[in-house]
């Protein structure tokens, strides 16, 4: 199964969408790899490539709630090293003991992670961030 992505997960930031969109690949690229059982080589570059733009995109979305005085920054920010640090450790807990098992926690926490923090967390700050898109600093 594949996520979708639809005009509900829209944060009101273009580049901010175009991000997910991307994370959203990546994972389906992920489960698709799993489903073809392309093996740990595949899919360990996936988790590689995901790995790097999750950073990439929580480092660009912070910048822009900061712009737009998020007052809840620092605790979105933790949240962001807390994924990270679960993400890294699901990685290598699967990269050393490959198994149906863990490749399913992976595929699991990584829709939930997605469309949970997308459609809960992130949506918190897009009231703030909308003004400024429209004004066209974003």
């Amino acid at each position: 199964m594949s996520i979708q992505w639809d005009e509900s997960m829209s944060v009101g930031v273009p580049v901010l969408d175009e991000d997910h969109k991307t994370l959203i690949r990546l994972i389906n690229d992920y489960t698709d790899a799993l489903e073809n059982d392309e093996g740990l080589f595949v899919t360990d570059s996936i988790f590689s490539a995901l790995g790097d733009y999750i950073h990439y995109h929580f480092t660009r979305e912070e910048g822009i709630m900061e712009m737009a005085g998020y007052p809840d920054l620092e605790r979105h920010k933790k949240s962001h090293r807390s994924l990270e640090e679960h993400f890294l450790e699901l990685r290598e807990s699967y990269v050393l003991y490959p198994n149906a098992a863990a490749e399913e926690k992976v595929k699991i926490f990584l829709e939930d992670w997605l469309c949970s923090h997308i459609l809960k967390i992130d949506m918190a700050y897009k009231p703030l961030v909308e003004p400024l898109v429209a004004a066209g600093k974003i």
